[in-house]
């Protein structure tokens, strides 16, 4: 038989394949709808082990690679339980706050339903464990810079970056209904949107109360629930708590960006542009960084990002987080190659463009 009439058979075979598998994410489906009429779990883990168990007893009987094949089923379990539930992104909550509207700007259009986790790296493990798709994590503001927590986190998790969002900040005094600006005795928000609108506070609401709460969306979460008490926010938090805004645009600067980046368990490149992010540690001995950056410039490639991040651990130990305009053609390959060679390890985090 010729190659050319073995890989017909491939083309046959895998065009099987692509219906049996349309076939099975139908069934899941109706399996989705029924349970929901039930009232009963999406997720059935004693279902999925008892198919996993079956697998490995079939492939063990037909001479198969057991762990070929057990991946090969995990996947197709996984893209099931991604059809029944649709696609699930994580934000830093609660409702209302600045990532929610990141990740709206990002998915909304794909139909995409939205969870609010309580913390940073409660995302990164909601996406590690798969109850959501993605993850919408701040990176860097800018006028407070980068966001450390999010950088050690790419570092020691094996997720990818996907994606970015620039969100512009733009904040609002919010209040609940019927509310006057001579009413209010108490400003809340979060501590960073309080630092950022000094000059309206000294100008307007000279010796009102000013309190600190954790985020913006709680702060007017809790300031339309009580009299006299406005906080700073966004207008989506208003939208979504009921709040009215009294006084819009109360920042001091109206340049106040914060980008996100979208995070995933594999590395599916989304939205438009490219950019490359990597994290590398390097030897404490001169001229190291100097080394470590060179075979970018030597190529033209422009950084646009460098932060440095200490090392949990190891005291005056550090590592760098890098983007890079481009990525995945030959000059991007060549650099990271000749970084590898003087660094004591480097992991490429993603390539990616920008969403919304």
């Amino acid at each position: 038989m010729s190659l050319e009439e073995l890989r017909r058979l491939v083309d046959e075979v895998d065009g099987e394949i692509l219906r049996l598998l349309r076939r099975r994410v139908e069934l899941a489906r109706s399996i989705a709808e029924l349970k929901r009429r039930l009232n009963m779990p999406l997720v059935d883990p004693a279902r999925e082990a008892a198919i996993l168990a079956r697998v490995e007893e079939w492939s063990r009987g037909h001479g198969l690679d057991v762990e070929l094949a057990l991946t090969a089923f995990k996947a197709v379990i996984g893209l099931c339980k991604r059809a029944q539930r649709g696609l699930e992104v994580a934000f830093l909550g609660p409702r209302g706050s600045f990532s929610e509207e990141a990740a709206l700007k990002a998915f909304l259009s794909e139909g995409a339903t939205f969870k609010p986790v309580s913390t940073i790296r409660g995302v990164f493990e909601v996406v590690e464990r798969g109850a959501a798709d993605y993850g919408v994590v701040p990176i860097e503001n800018s006028l407070e810079g980068s966001v450390g927590e999010t950088i050690d986190l790419l570092a020691e998790t094996e997720l990818k970056v996907c994606g970015e969002v620039e969100v512009r900040v733009s904040l609002s005094l919010i209040a609940g209904p019927g509310t006057r600006l001579e009413d209010v005795h108490t400003v809340l928000s979060h501590p960073h949107a309080l630092g950022q609108c000094r000059s309206f506070l000294r100008a307007v609401l000279r010796g009102v109360k000013v309190r600190a709460c954790s985020s913006t969306a709680e702060a007017v979460r809790r300031a339309v629930r009580s009299r006299g008490v406005a906080a700073i926010g966004s207008r989506l938090a208003a939208a979504m708590y009921g709040g009215e805004v009294l006084v819009e645009g109360v920042e001091d600067l109206k340049d106040n960006y914060t980008r996100f980046l979208v995070i995933g368990r594999e590395g599916v490149e989304r939205g438009v542009g490219r950019k490359t992010s990597l994290i590398f540690r390097l030897p404490n001995t001169p001229g190291s960084l100097h080394r470590a950056l060179s075979p970018f410039a030597a190529r033209g490639i422009n950084l646009t990002c460098i932060t440095s991040r200490p090392i949990r651990g190891r005291p005056w130990e550090y590592m760098f987080y890098v983007e890079l305009e481009g990525g995945g053609d030959g000059r991007c390959e060549e650099a990271l190659r000749e970084l590898e060679g003087v660094a004591l390890q480097v992991k490429v985090l993603g390539s990616y463009g920008r969403l919304g």
